[in-house]
C-alpha cells in the first residue's frame, strides 16, 4: 500500500474521530445513532463492525432498554469525560488497539487479547467468605516500576482495557499514579467500596478514563454475611460518592447457592439501577482458593435460573449485564489464556484467568509478549472451545479433565498453597459437578441453541426472527475484538 494511500486513509480516520468528538457535545437518541454510524467508518475489522451494528440495531428499537442505558450513561458524565471515555475505551481500545493487535497477529503469529486483568495488590481490609484469593495471603504487591512497565507493554501490544482487582485496589498506593500516567487506557476498578471517599471518587472522575464496579452480594443480609457486618452500609455510601462525582458505576455479585435468587431478582436489579449502576456482572462461586466450601456452588438448576433471568433483564431493563459462564454461547466458549483476556496476580504470576491458579511465567523476569506466547497459553488456546456446547465453557467446573490434562502436559507451578486440591483430592467432586450440570446443559443446548447455530444464525442482531431470538440474551459487546 503506497505511503500516499496510507496518509489518505489516516486522514479519513482522524476526520471520523473528530466528527465523533463533536457529536459528544450533545446527548440525544439521534446523536447515539450518528455516533455508531461514524464509528463504523473507523474500522474494516468485521468483528468490530458487527459489534457496532448490533449496538445500532438495539438503539434503533424504540422499545429496547439499550436506548435508556445510553442516555443514562451519557447524561451522567460531563462532556469532557465523554471525550475521555471515547478516546480510551473506544478509540484506543477498539480502533487503534485493533490495528496493533492485527500487526502482532500477522507478524508474530498470535493476537494479543482485548483485556488484561491486573491484581496489583493482595492487601485488603476485608476477608470475604469464599474469596478466590484466600490462598494467596495478603502481603504481595507489585512495585510501581513493574506495574508501569506492564501497562507500557500493554499499549505496545494494543491492550487498552485494564481491569484492576485485588485485594482491594483502594489500598494499592500507586493506583492513581498508574491511571494518570496512562490516559489512553480505560481502567475498570473493582472495589468493595468501603474505603472510597468523596475525595477519591472526585479524583477518579478527574482522570475521565475510569469506571468503578462495586462488589455487592444482594441486600444487607446477604452482603454482610459474605463480606462482614457493616459492609453493605459502606457500599451505599460509596454509591453516593460516585454519583456526586459523575463516574460510570457498575455492580458485581459473586453468585452462590445461597444468594442466586436474590441477585438475579427484579427487585435487586431495580435497586442497583436506582443507585446508579450501569452494568451488572455475575461471577459464579468457583472453589479454587484451597479452602473451598463446595456446598456454596450453585446447583445446575440455579445456574440455568441465572441464565434465564439474565436474558429477561437484558430485554427489559436499562443496564448492561454480563454472566461470564452462561454467556459462553456468545463468545464461543472459554476466553482465557490470552484469547480475550488473562490475569497477572500481585506476585507477578501470569495466570490464564483469575480462577486458574497456575503459571509458567512471572512478569518480574519475562515480558508480556513471551508470557502470552508461552507453551501453556498456546496449549490452552489450541483446545478452545473446550466443549462444543458453549453453555459448558469452563475448563475448571465444566471440563475439569481438560484442566488436568493441561497441567500434566505443561507442568506449571500452582500459584498458591492449596490451588491444586480441585485437580487432585477433589477431582471426583469436580467431575460429578460437571456431569450433573452437563446433563442439564445438553438438553438446553439442543432445545434453545443448536438448531439456530446449525441454520447458520450469526450475531448480527438483525434479520430473521431466529436471529433476533438468539440475540435476545446476547450482550451488545459480546464480540470484543
Amino acid at each position: 500500500m503506497s505511503e500516499r494511500w496510507e496518509s489518505l486513509k489516516d486522514r479519513g480516520f482522524y476526520y471520523g474521530v473528530s466528527k465523533i468528538v463533536s457529536l459528544l457535545s450533545t446527548v440525544s437518541e439521534e446523536r447515539f445513532i450518528q455516533l455508531t454510524q461514524w464509528a463504523e467508518k473507523l474500522t474494516r475489522d468485521p468483528v468490530v463492525k458487527n459489534a457496532i451494528q448490533k449496538v445500532r440495531f438495539f438503539l434503533e428499537k424504540e422499545d429496547h432498554p439499550a436506548r435508556l442505558l445510553f442516555s443514562r450513561a451519557m447524561n451522567r458524565m460531563s462532556e469532557e469525560n465523554r471525550r475521555r471515555i471515547f478516546y480510551s475505551l473506544f478509540l484506543h481500545g477498539w480502533f487503534v488497539g485493533g490495528r496493533k493487535r492485527d500487526y502482532w497477529e500477522q507478524n508474530h503469529g498470535f493476537r494479543p487479547p482485548f483485556i488484561l486483568i491486573l491484581s496489583p495488590t493482595l492487601k485488603c481490609n476485608l476477608r470475604c467468605l469464599g474469596c478466590y484469593t484466600l490462598g494467596y495471603g495478603m502481603k504481595a504487591e507489585l512495585s510501581l516500576e513493574v506495574a508501569d512497565r506492564l501497562l507500557n507493554e500493554c499499549e505496545e501490544l494494543g491492550i487498552y482495557f485494564v481491569t484492576i482487582l485485588g485485594g482491594e485496589p483502594m489500598l494499592y498506593p500507586h493506583l492513581f499514579t498508574l491511571i494518570e500516567r496512562h490516559p489512553d487506557i480505560f481502567f475498570q476498578i473493582y472495589t468493595n467500596g468501603t474505603l472510597l471517599t468523596q475525595e477519591k471518587a472526585d479524583r477518579l472522575a478527574e482522570f475521565g478514563n475510569v469506571a468503578v464496579v462495586l462488589s455487592i452480594e444482594g441486600d444487607e443480609n446477604e452482603t454482610d454475611s459474605w463480606r462482614g457486618k457493616g459492609v453493605y452500609r459502606g457500599i451505599m455510601r460509596a454509591f453516593e460518592y460516585l454519583d456526586r462525582a459523575g463516574l460510570i458505576v457498575g455492580t458485581s455479585a459473586t453468585v452462590t447457592r445461597q444468594n442466586v435468587e436474590v441477585v438475579s431478582s427484579d427487585e435487586f436489579i431495580d435497586k442497583m439501577i436506582g443507585l446508579g449502576s450501569m452494568a451488572q456482572m455475575y461471577f459464579l462461586y468457583i472453589p479454587v482458593n484451597g479452602k473451598a466450601d463446595f456446598s456454596l456452588m450453585v446447583t445446575p438448576e440455579q445456574r440455568d435460573l441465572l441464565r434465564r433471568r439474565v436474558h429477561a433483564i437484558r430485554n427489559t431493563k436499562p443496564v448492561f449485564v454480563l454472566d461470564f459462564w452462561n454467556d459462553g454461547p456468545y463468545v464461543d466458549g472459554c476466553i482465557a489464556a490470552g484469547r480475550k483476556y488473562f490475569h497477572i496476580n500481585a506476585k507477578g504470576d501470569v495466570e490464564p484467568c483469575v480462577y486458574t491458579h497456575i503459571a509458567v511465567d512471572n512478569i518480574h523476569d519475562t515480558s508480556l509478549v513471551q508470557a502470552l506466547n508461552s507453551k501453556l497459553f498456546r496449549d490452552i488456546r489450541s483446545r478452545q472451545p473446550h466443549n462444543q456446547n458453549h453453555l459448558r465453557p469452563c475448563m475448571i467446573i465444566d471440563n475439569p479433565h481438560v484442566m488436568r490434562d493441561v497441567i500434566k502436559k505443561n507442568s506449571p507451578s500452582f500459584t498458591h498453597p492449596g490451588a491444586e486440591e480441585i485437580y487432585t483430592i477433589k477431582a471426583d467432586v469436580m467431575d460429578r459437578y460437571a456431569r450433573e450440570y452437563g446433563a442439564l446443559a445438553e438438553r438446553i443446548w439442543k432445545k434453545e441453541y443448536l438448531g439456530m447455530i446449525e441454520a447458520g444464525v450469526d450475531a448480527s442482531g438483525s434479520g430473521s426472527k431466529e436471529k433476533e431470538s438468539l440475540d435476545r440474551g446476547r450482550p451488545a459487546c459480546a464480540g470484543h475484538p
